[in-house]
């Protein structure tokens, strides 16, 4: 007998591979990445083998704070530009297509790129690699079994996401938030909120891992029974923002006159997948980020690679 899954097919928008080789690249790309990142999987060696044979196809980045990174491009003096800046993004990162890895850039970093590609038009692919583990915690509670973060800076805007204006109608909004393993962190952003909004939450499943659908509840719980937004829950592949671009929508279509407030702090394909939903609607939309540090040795190894293929943004 044939059963047939509950949860959608992989996109045919995305490629996985297990080792990136240099025919996986296109020709035409440009790979932006971090500079001496704390992980192994944000130092891939193709990458170290192309800023030794072929430097100007790498443009490093270092974050110098929330609204400002240094950029290094092959042998060229380092170049300073705002985050804010839209034509230095432009003319600095995306005179070419591009393939921007956000395994090992901030939030802040990113989405800045990615909404200056998609504005305009830049053919953008995005690859994302994961861990071969997470570091537990060395005192496991109910909001983290991980080792991930040294502190919480708190909620401030993403370069070239602030809002001016909030909601008309601060009783007819949603607080969409994508979980992943630090429940602590919507727990928070969800108190920044008065009157509480109706809590749709989005979990990774299926997972990177079998059992890490069941460590977000875990992380969650607090959150999930507090609210009690269970029936409110809504799925999607933890790998795939394509996956919750289409929940965000479907959210929308449910609730047209909603502002909603959405809180990336789930896996990163689910945060790539905001954004991009963000983008799209930016006058009742409205992203809540807290502004994680991130801890050195968080992570162990390399999984699995992923590549989400955006082409010019004109059919998303």
């Amino acid at each position: 007998m044939t059963t047939t899954s509950p949860f959608p097919l992989p996109t045919t928008r995305t490629k996985r591979f297990h080792t990136l080789l240099p025919s996986d690249i296109l020709v035409s790309e440009r790979i932006i990445i971090v500079r001496n990142g704390l992980e192994r999987r944000a130092q891939l060696d193709l990458w170290n083998n192309l800023i030794a044979d072929d430097p100007d196809r790498i443009i490093q980045i270092s974050e110098i704070d929330k609204e400002n990174i240094l950029v290094l491009v092959g042998q060229e003096p380092e170049i300073q530009i705002s985050l804010r800046d839209e034509r230095a993004i432009l003319n600095t990162l995306l005179s070419t297509d591009v393939l921007i890895d956000m395994s090992g850039l901030s939030h802040n970093v990113w989405a800045p790129i990615l909404k200056s590609a998609h504005n305009t038009r830049v053919r953008t692919r995005v690859m994302y690699v994961e861990p071969e583990t997470y570091r537990p915690h060395s005192t496991p509670a109910s909001a983290t079994l991980f080792d991930l973060s040294e502190s919480i800076e708190g909620l401030a805007p993403l370069p070239g996401f602030a809002r001016l204006s909030g909601p008309e109608d601060e009783n007819d909004c949603l607080f969409v938030a994508l979980l992943g393993f630090e429940g602590n962190r919507p727990e928070r952003l969800v108190l920044q909120l008065d009157p509480t909004p109706t809590i749709i939450p989005i979990i990774g499943v299926p997972g990177f891992q079998i059992e890490y659908p069941a460590f977000t509840v875990a992380c969650n719980r607090v959150l999930l029974n507090e609210y009690n937004s269970h029936s409110q829950m809504r799925y999607a592949r933890a790998s795939c923002p394509f996956e919750v671009y289409e929940i965000l929508k479907d959210i929308r279509r449910d609730y047209p006159d909603s502002y909603i407030y959405i809180a990336p702090v789930g896996t990163k394909p689910h945060s790539l997948g905001a954004i991009l939903y963000a983008i799209s609607d930016p006058i009742m939309t409205e992203i809540m980020f807290d502004y994680p540090v991130r801890k050195a040795g968080r992570t162990q190894g390399i999984g699995l690679i992923h590549i989400y293929d955006f082409g010019d943004f004109h059919d998303l």
